[in-house]
């Protein structure tokens, strides 16, 4: 028996439009073209980045032996550093925003994949809480933003044309990430 692939919970407009017969997804937030642009240049500045394994973003391998008596974060980077781009999910993602410390200097590679992921559904989530992808981007230092001043205003159109998706609020994380997007919205104002 042929085994399925799971469909990721985020997929690109073109896949969706091509499987669906539907141009835009309901209850998909409109998309800027803007950011559409943004996101396909960069990914095409590293058509091989979904083949690439966090060690070789990094030009750093990890060759020590698999940490069992470690951390879980820990035993996840050294999964991310053996694991192709292209097998990484929402919680990978979460997982690497943040370990900003460590690894800020890949930041500008893995961000607009997180932004097509949160174009689809800004409130995904990596299995702690729903919107906890978005909460991880907020984390992000100022300073980093400062240096990527297309990141942030891609970031910024992102929230702005979701806040009403963000303003419906049920539980006290949603309250507090809803909190969180106002202040980076005015972080740089």
């Amino acid at each position: 028996m042929k085994k399925l692939k799971k469909t990721p919970r985020y997929v690109t407009e073109e896949v969706y439009a091509e499987r669906t017969k539907s141009p835009v997804p309901i209850g998909r937030s409109e998309v800027n073209d803007a950011d559409i642009e943004y996101v396909q240049r960069i990914l095409k500045e590293d058509r091989n980045f979904f083949s690439q394994t966090l060690s070789d973003m990094l030009h750093k391998e990890w060759r020590d032996e698999i940490p069992y008596d470690d951390s879980s974060v820990v035993q996840h980077m050294y999964y991310l550093h053996h694991t192709q781009a292209r097998r990484w999910t929402v919680e990978d993602y979460r997982s690497l925003l943040y370990q900003e410390a460590a690894l800020g200097t890949i930041f500008p590679i893995i961000l607009p994949k997180v932004f097509e992921i949160l174009q689809f559904n800004i409130k995904a989530d990596g299995g702690f809480y729903e919107g906890d992808l978005l909460d991880a981007v907020l984390g992000i230092s100022p300073d980093f933003w400062k240096e990527h001043q297309e990141l942030y205003d891609t970031a910024c159109r992102l929230i702005r044309n979701n806040m009403e998706t963000l303003s419906k609020t049920e539980y006290s994380t949603d309250k507090k990430i809803l909190e969180d997007a106002t202040a980076f919205l005015e972080m740089n104002e």
